[in-house]
């Protein structure tokens, strides 16, 4: 989907590409691993009815400038602070999704007078409270034994949507691996986001947040257990908790509708 073109520069004078949909109270939307704002894409049109949407694509991403790592958790919490900047917004809510949420986790503890609300979705704490993911399931996120970085989404596909949405929905999750495959993520990057989410760890410091907060799960996530989320919430002072039943990994793909009014809810 298309909105209307930003950018944004880092404290390191790295350019981000960023889209902006609708308007009303501003929301600053992170992608997760190797994802550009088109993960969002689902889910923006019923957020921007209400909503200016506001998503980008993290260094090394999509449209954004590459940079070499490493990184680390705060240089990308100081990345997304970089598009409230660009917003000209003192204050804007954050949602986070996967290694997404770890950053918005991240924004939240480091920037809290710039996030109005946070919202943070299928992620976890990190660090050694972790519930774990089982082998296999983290074995098919990154797409271990593929030849083609096609063929490494289509095996990531399969533990980020629940078989029910892979049978109902085999043409969207075949757009989506066909666009993986004609804009692969440097294996450089992806390598560097996917070590900074190992060094993530914020258990200690989550009481420490005062932004009003929702954490948001679906219950059948193979990628990143439901006791995940559960430990958040109950670790941010106030934080409410919306459990998504059946939901996977992506649940805000296969339920945009219901994903979208929980997130309004709460910011209205």
């Amino acid at each position: 989907m298309t909105g209307d073109a930003l950018s944004a520069r880092t404290v390191d004078d790295v350019r981000l590409a960023v889209s902006v949909h609708g308007s009303g109270p501003t929301l600053v939307m992170i992608p997760g691993l190797g994802s550009s704002r088109r993960v969002y894409d689902p889910l923006v049109p019923h957020l921007a009815r209400h909503l200016c949407v506001v998503v980008f694509d993290p260094r090394g991403i999509g449209e954004s400038d590459f940079v070499e790592g490493p990184y680390t958790m705060s240089q990308l919490a100081a990345d997304a602070v970089a598009v409230i900047d660009a917003l000209d917004e003192p204050a804007a809510s954050v949602w986070g999704a996967s290694m997404g949420g770890m950053v918005a986790q991240h924004v939240a503890i480091e920037h809290g007078e710039r996030v109005q609300r946070l919202l943070l979705a299928c992620t976890g704490p990190g660090g050694p409270h972790t519930v774990p993911a089982q082998p296999a399931a983290t074995r098919a996120l990154l797409g271990k034994g593929a030849s083609t970085p096609a063929e490494a989404y289509r095996l990531a596909c399969t533990v980020m949507y629940s078989p029910e949405f892979q049978r109902r929905h085999a043409a969207f999750i075949e757009d989506e691996v066909r666009h993986r495959g004609l804009h692969p993520v440097r294996a450089r990057v992806f390598n560097a986001q996917y070590e900074a989410a190992r060094q993530h760890d914020t258990y200690e410091r989550l009481p420490s947040i005062t932004t009003p907060t929702l954490v948001l799960h679906g219950t059948d996530d193979l990628v990143v257990p439901v006791q995940n989320g559960e430990l958040i919430a109950a670790r941010v002072p106030g934080a409410q908790w919306q459990p998504f039943p059946r939901g996977s990994h992506l649940f805000f793909h296969e339920t945009p509708e219901a994903v979208a009014a929980a997130v309004l809810a709460f910011l209205d």
